[in-house]
């Protein structure tokens, strides 16, 4: 296999790296990733996700591959969130393993090829190998260390199917589970629960988190709620929790009614328990289906001012081309084009 990451041509190892807005990072994020690459032993690529950004990062991207052939970006429009942007890695990336890792370097890119390594001494039954860190190791605001280990705490004990203690989203995987990932429909959670969801086995490599060149989390408090939840949805803790709530609900129910009192409180409560049991099941079904829709990923742009057919030979009068930071066309899994117009070709979020 060469070490090309032009054309179509397949390698062992994909670096996924989804961003957003990150133009104070960019340069050294792939500058770095380059650098693990070429140390891995392995032919590689480099395939940034850009999720809409505002800032200068598609030009910066655009710069960086005229310089890096082994550079390849895409981008969603509009801005989609950090799932849509792990899953869109997932789908267009060309190695023969796929790892994504994020932007601020957190998950630094000199143990990928450890993962990579575990990953193929094990057997065909583990999907993805993760890069775990202790809570007590990361160097977090404290509200959102507190929070970790409440969700670490909930998922030791009540999920449904255990992963490695702080599998989250910085892994390496085959390249048929990041098809199969890539193809489903959740947008809430992370890759660590929806394999959790979906029945599959895992491994992990410990490492210590350095710091974030940023003060704080690009998620925000709000996106970390919503990450948290939707993950023990996904891996039945709230299922759990639910029927829990349900059943202690019903008894104290029916004590209320034996002391000769009407207990409409706890019916009512257990009745919100089996609502919300009801809704994360729905939930858990719902983000394991098939998306039906490709995700709205269109190739970077070019400054080769030549036209992008993205219509299989269709008349594309007036089309002028790409431009630095702006995007081609829209691509389907491992970076084909759809025969297919662009505007057939873009779907929602």
């Amino acid at each position: 296999m060469g070490t090309s990451a032009d054309g179509d041509q397949r390698v062992d190892l994909t670096f996924a790296i989804p961003m957003y807005n990150e133009e104070e990072i960019v340069r050294e994020a792939v500058r770095r990733v380059l650098e693990a690459g070429a140390h891995s032993g392995r032919s590689f690529e480099v395939l940034v996700v850009d999720d809409g950004s505002q800032d200068a990062t598609p030009n910066l991207l655009a710069d960086l591959k005229r310089i890096h052939p082994r550079l390849r970006w895409v981008q969603l429009r509009p801005n989609c969130g950090q799932p849509a942007a792990s899953k869109a890695g997932l789908i267009a990336a060309r190695g023969r393993m796929v790892a994504v890792l994020d932007a601020d370097l957190q998950t630094p890119p000199e143990l990928v090829p450890a993962l990579a390594a575990v990953l193929e001494s094990a057997g065909p039954e583990v999907c993805a190998v993760f890069g775990t860190t202790s809570t007590g190791k990361r160097d977090d605001p404290t509200r959102l260390l507190i929070g970790q280990a409440g969700f670490y705490f909930l998922q030791t004990r009540l999920a449904r199917k255990r992963l490695p203690h702080g599998a989250s989203s910085f892994f390496v995987m085959r390249q048929e589970t990041a098809r199969n990932l890539g193809g489903l429909r959740f947008t809430k959670g992370n890759i660590a629960a929806v394999m959790s969801a979906a029945g599959m086995d895992a491994e992990c490599v410990t490492y210590t988190k350095p710091a974030s060149y940023r003060e704080d989390s690009r998620l925000g408090l709000r996106g970390h709620v919503e990450e948290a939840v939707g993950s023990l949805a996904l891996t039945g803790v709230v299922s759990r929790l639910a029927a829990a709530g349900a059943a202690l609900a019903s008894g104290a129910a029916l004590r209320a009614r034996r002391r000769g009192r009407t207990g409409a409180l706890p019916l009512v409560n257990a009745g919100l328990c089996l609502l919300s049991l009801a809704s994360a099941e729905h939930f858990t079904r719902r983000s394991l289906a098939a998306s039906p829709a490709p995700l709205p990923l269109f190739e970077g742009g070019t400054d080769t001012g030549e036209s992008t057919d993205t219509t299989g030979g269709a008349d594309t009068t007036g089309d002028t081309g790409t431009t630095p930071g702006a995007p081609g066309g829209p691509l389907l899994a491992d970076g084909r084009r759809p025969r297919s117009s662009a505007t057939e070709a873009r779907a929602s979020c």
